[in-house]
């Protein structure tokens, strides 16, 4: 009797130890976070679709971090959305006090642009992505190219960021491959700019590459008055929500194609958030999950319903799963697609 007493006493003990690990290490969190102000760095433009989708999320996800710390949001911006990705990888605190949204290309830039991304995506802890994207060419009732067979046979100008992001990198590529005809005028700081200011102006005729979700959000009555029109969507299947937009071709041989699967998966990473690499084991699950609870917040879907944000989450393992499958691409599948890239892909 004596001997079981000791048994089921030394069990008991250890449940208890076991109980208490996640618990010690949550009030470890708790005491870190107390008071405190976590940084949410945006990589794109202040009033765009990732911009509004982050402020949203900045707004609801500190009251389920332990401590329930503020998080303030900074847009980063520059470099396509590389910019960001760099300043968290070598600059930015590595003790959980600052967290990034990146644009949905940014994840792939260490494979497209290795010269310009100093980073190693598979090294960041994910917490996961606020969605999957559907990318479109847009264009206005003006523009001369209104078809995707037009697209062929006449030259669309159309306004894009920089190199590495999906607004350059994805018509380069079509334009070598498939004998598009567009004309990529770069330089802008965000498809939102494109949008708000050169398609109204005259001074393009579309954007490269815009959001289904940012149309919705953003432009819902411009679509239904027609003077904003989606021509065309990018991808390795059609939305079907969507079904009248015609999909990019996807070239003529299976080479094509597995080149076309690694440019576009950026769609797949949607709208990605991440840590930098070396944060504490314990505060990265914290806020993985406080941005897995954001998305069952009542206050939080009513925000983004009553916004027309299409939102949903998509876990840190999914993110990671994509991100080793994108960086184990054959290659010679690189190799090609980095040669249709300004510098080669450096």
């Amino acid at each position: 009797m004596k001997r079981f007493a000791f048994r089921a006493a030394a069990a008991t003990l250890a449940l208890c130890c076991f109980v208490a690990v996640p618990s010690l290490a949550q009030d470890e969190v708790a005491g870190f976070y107390k008071g405190k102000a976590i940084q949410l760095r945006v990589g794109s433009e202040v009033g765009g679709g990732y911009d509004l989708i982050g402020r949203t999320i900045a707004r609801h996800m500190g009251r389920h971090i332990p401590g329930q710390p503020n998080i303030v949001v900074q847009n980063v911006t520059g470099g396509g959305g590389l910019k960001l990705l760099n300043d968290l990888y070598n600059v930015a605190p590595k003790d959980g006090t600052v967290f990034g949204a990146g644009i949905s290309g940014t994840p792939t830039g260490a494979l497209i642009t290795p010269g310009v991304a100093k980073f190693d995506p598979r090294q960041f802890n994910w917490l996961g992505s606020a969605g999957t994207e559907t990318f479109l060419v847009v264009i206005t009732d003006k523009s001369p190219v209104q078809t995707l067979d037009q697209l062929f046979k006449s030259e669309l100008i159309i306004g894009a960021t920089a190199s590495g992001s999906a607004s350059v990198d994805f018509p380069l590529v079509t334009n070598a491959i498939l004998g598009t005809k567009f004309k990529i005028v770069g330089g802008y700081p965000a498809a939102g700019v494109v949008l708000k200011l050169a398609m109204p102006s005259g001074e393009v005729d579309g954007c490269s590459v815009y959001t289904l979700s940012g149309l919705k959000s953003q432009y819902a009555r411009e679509v239904a008055q027609g003077k904003i029109r989606m021509l065309v969507q990018w991808g390795m299947e059609k939305d079907p929500g969507i079904p009248e937009v015609p999909l990019m071709p996807l070239g003529k041989t299976e080479a094509d194609r597995q080149l076309f699967e690694v440019l576009y998966a950026r769609r797949s990473y949607g709208r990605p958030y991440m840590l930098p690499p070396g944060v504490p084991t314990a505060r990265v699950e914290a806020l993985r999950n406080a941005f897995a609870a954001v998305f069952k917040d009542s206050a939080f879907i009513a925000e983004a319903d009553k916004q027309k944000l299409d939102l949903a989450w998509i876990s840190p393992d999914t993110i990671t799963q994509l991100t080793e499958r994108v960086m184990a691409t054959p290659p010679e599948v690189v190799s090609r697609l980095n040669a249709l890239l300004p510098g080669g892909g450096q």
